[in-house]
């Protein structure tokens, strides 16, 4: 069953599955303020710079951001990777 699937190691354990190649920060990405109560949602933010809210993990990954449920705080800035960035890694492909 796991023959033609992929295994990754986690933590020290076997994974297997599907994952997305890591975003890594780059000086491209763009800088968002964090002006606003509410707005710490990565799904949100996802939608607002990508029209989806399935790109947040990335947002998150760029960022080091362990708990997306926390998101960012009020004042925080955050790293947006570029859409065309995502494009060429094959992340666009999937929702957008």
């Amino acid at each position: 069953m796991f023959q033609a699937t992929k295994a990754y190691v986690v933590n020290g354990q076997p994974v297997w599955g599907l994952m997305r190649p890591k975003v890594e920060p780059d000086p491209t990405d763009q800088v968002f303020l964090m002006t606003a109560a509410g707005q710490h949602r990565l799904d949100l933010i996802s939608s607002v710079f990508y029209q989806t809210p399935e790109l947040w993990d990335v947002i998150a990954q760029v960022n080091n951001i362990l708990d997306p449920l926390m998101g960012a705080a009020q004042g925080s800035t955050l790293r947006i990777p570029l859409k065309s960035r995502l494009a060429n890694l094959g992340l666009l492909n999937r929702n957008s």
